[in-house]
């Protein structure tokens, strides 16, 4: 359960790296980040853009195969057991 998890969590790393790599997204910090004080820290800030990605249907034509059924007659082997006597 473990593996499945880690494996996982792999493969979706693996993936954001890849849309980044591929332009998809676009990751860019916008603010720094600071220690925390006494007071107050800051988290830093991301502005994250994504290409926008459409998927539908197209109609095309396509060869596919058929198979077709005959009857024909062939010898096949045949097993017969009869008694001994």
């Amino acid at each position: 359960m473990l593996r499945a998890l880690l494996l996982l969590i792999a493969v979706a790393i693996l993936v954001v790296i890849g849309l980044v790599w591929l332009n998809v997204i676009d990751v860019s910090q916008y603010r720094e980040a600071k220690a925390p004080t006494v007071v107050a820290g800051q988290a830093p800030g991301y502005d994250v853009k994504v290409n926008p990605i459409q998927v539908g249907t197209t109609t095309t034509n396509v060869s596919v195969p058929t198979v077709e059924m005959q009857t024909k007659q062939v010898e096949v082997p045949a097993v017969t057991v009869g008694n001994s006597q």
